[in-house]
């Protein structure tokens, strides 16, 4: 069984990309009720979706269809194991005890038969009680492997012997395309109109992305603006730089990119471009992939904590503080702002490391 964060977002749809391609003969069951992840993977015969994953309401209780009903007819008998995968998915939000209770009545389920349960992938935080970590701390002991993908995260739980760090899934990632780059620049998107903490730069950080993208039109770059997920306003801001810079070459070298589902084709495009101005935080993982000149924009601590782990902090800037970079100097940095340590695919590898010893 996979639990996993299900909103048709590259980054996480990437990691059960790889999941899948890794361990082809095992029959995986995903927890979600989004039907678009049967056309996401309808080319693996080894993935199905579960589609009775939704709470419903009797009276002032809450019930999940989908755990009732497997607890009545097979308890969970089925699986072999529990494998929750995903990136930001142990953020402290308003709801966050419903979804410590949901992962627990889970993780209790499998454990009382003797299942395997794993966590890989996550980072931790961010976080601003100390309540919130207590729990996890007590969650995370009763797995059998927590793998976080950056130090930050680790250094909370190094005291538990089930939790190992390694880097990001994403790193494990079959590049698949031929190296040659065409001139093209590319810019991950992010709206952070609802954002706290962030939406009170909505208007300066739209306004510099319009300059920068100015600025490479001018030199000759074709422009291509990428949206990493739909359902978390990508697309729309997107589109509102587009229409503003319809001005330049009648906006012929202007492209949106939206990720639907197609992986392949997204990831094509994406490889194409000599230059990224990345704020989504695969972006920067896909350019480190891919060779390619990149200027990380930070929008969360888990950005910068990545940054760090790969030691490419110093090149970079939060987003709250683009608006005050001069246009010129952005260009300059990303010209030739490379990971030269290529050490660490192999290091990612060991996200797998405990998985592979029961399903390879």
């Amino acid at each position: 069984m996979i639990s996993a964060y299900f909103a048709r977002n590259l980054g996480d749809d990437l990691f059960l990309k790889i999941l899948f391609d890794r361990y082809p003969h095992i029959q995986w069951e995903l927890l979600t009720a989004n039907r678009n992840y049967n056309d996401i993977f309808k080319s693996y015969r080894n993935v199905k979706i579960i589609y009775s994953y939704r709470d419903v309401k009797i009276g002032k209780s809450r019930f999940n269809l989908f755990y009732k009903i497997s607890e009545l007819i097979n308890g969970f008998r089925k699986y072999d194991a529990l494998v929750i995968i995903g990136g930001s998915i142990f953020m402290q939000s308003p709801a966050w005890k419903m979804k410590w209770e949901e992962r627990k009545y889970l993780l209790d389920r499998f454990k009382r038969m003797n299942k395997k349960t794993f966590i890989l992938g996550a980072n931790f935080g961010p976080f601003t009680d100390n309540v919130f970590l207590e729990r996890y701390t007590e969650l995370f002991s009763e797995f059998d492997d927590v793998c976080f993908r950056d130090q930050h995260s680790y250094r909370f739980f190094k005291d538990l012997k089930n939790v190992r760090v390694a880097p990001d899934v994403v790193f494990n990632l079959d590049t698949g395309f031929p190296e040659t780059k065409e001139k093209n620049v590319g810019f991950s998107i992010i709206d952070i109109k609802e954002r706290e903490g962030l939406k009170e730069s909505y208007n300066r950080y739209n306004d510099k992305m319009e300059q920068i993208i100015r600025r490479y039109a001018e030199q000759g770059y074709n422009i291509k603006l990428f949206s990493f997920c739909e359902n978390e306003g990508d697309l729309r801001v997107a589109n509102q730089l587009s229409r503003k810079l319809k001005d330049v070459h009648n906006g012929n070298n202007i492209q949106v990119v939206n990720y639907e589902g197609k992986i392949k084709e997204f990831l094509e495009v994406f490889h194409s471009c000599q230059i990224i101005i990345g704020a989504r935080f695969h972006s920067i993982i896909l350019a480190v992939i891919y060779d390619q000149s990149v200027f990380p924009i930070i929008y969360n601590e888990k950005t910068l904590n990545a940054l760090k782990d790969l030691s490419m902090e110093q090149n970079s800037i939060h987003l709250k503080e683009i608006h005050n970079m001069d246009v010129i100097d952005i260009v300059q940095i990303a010209a030739d702002n490379r990971n030269q340590d290529r050490h660490v695919f192999n290091e990612a590898s060991r996200q797998f490391e405990k998985l592979d010893t029961i399903l390879r």
